[in-house]
């Protein structure tokens, strides 16, 4: 019996390259993989930017109209009137639209339920309100809706708010 036979160097060659392919193309399949994920990745943050900004095409207005001493006006029997403009300006409808006014004490809630898209809804409320500071005069109202999707909403005059749960409209 003679020595074991190292073969040619064809054939070192061909393992060598074979070898070679194989790792590449298992290289190839797992960058395959990861290039999916990344582009799943990126698909999920797009769409929860265009949800985002779906919500945030929803805008609300307030505007206290207290005397000059920011108090309530005397003829309106101890109640602070207020102007609301509420606009859906995008391209789908929200549902479940309630606006919540600040006022002393419990806050008054107007129940709208679905707005439509471009539908704009203006208001004029009275809530128990002694005062309104200069600060206040363009704030106090908070929209809470349910998007398309079922992502629920926190709007005000000058933030956007995900919440857990729906508005209550009882």
């Amino acid at each position: 019996m003679r020595g074991m036979d190292a073969g040619s160097a064809a054939d070192w060659a061909a393992a060598i390259f074979t070898g070679g392919a194989l790792l590449a193309a298992v290289y190839q399949l797992r960058e395959g993989r990861r290039e999916a994920e990344r582009g799943r990745q990126r698909e999920y943050a797009a769409e929860a930017d265009r949800r985002e900004a779906m919500a945030r095409a929803v805008g609300v207005t307030v505007q206290w109209l207290p005397d000059q001493d920011y108090q309530v006006p005397p003829d309106s029997n101890g109640l602070m009137p207020v102007e609301t403009v509420v606009l859906n300006a995008g391209p789908y409808p929200i549902s479940g639209a309630v606006l919540e006014l600040q006022s002393d004490g419990i806050g008054k809630q107007i129940v709208y339920g679905t707005i439509l898209p471009g539908q704009q809804i203006e208001g004029r409320h009275e809530v128990h309100r002694q005062e309104v500071v200069f600060g206040e005069l363009l704030t106090g109202a908070t929209l809470l809706f349910t998007d398309t999707y079922g992502n629920h909403w926190a709007r005000s005059t000058d933030w956007l708010e995900r919440r857990a749960d729906p508005a209550r409209t009882c």
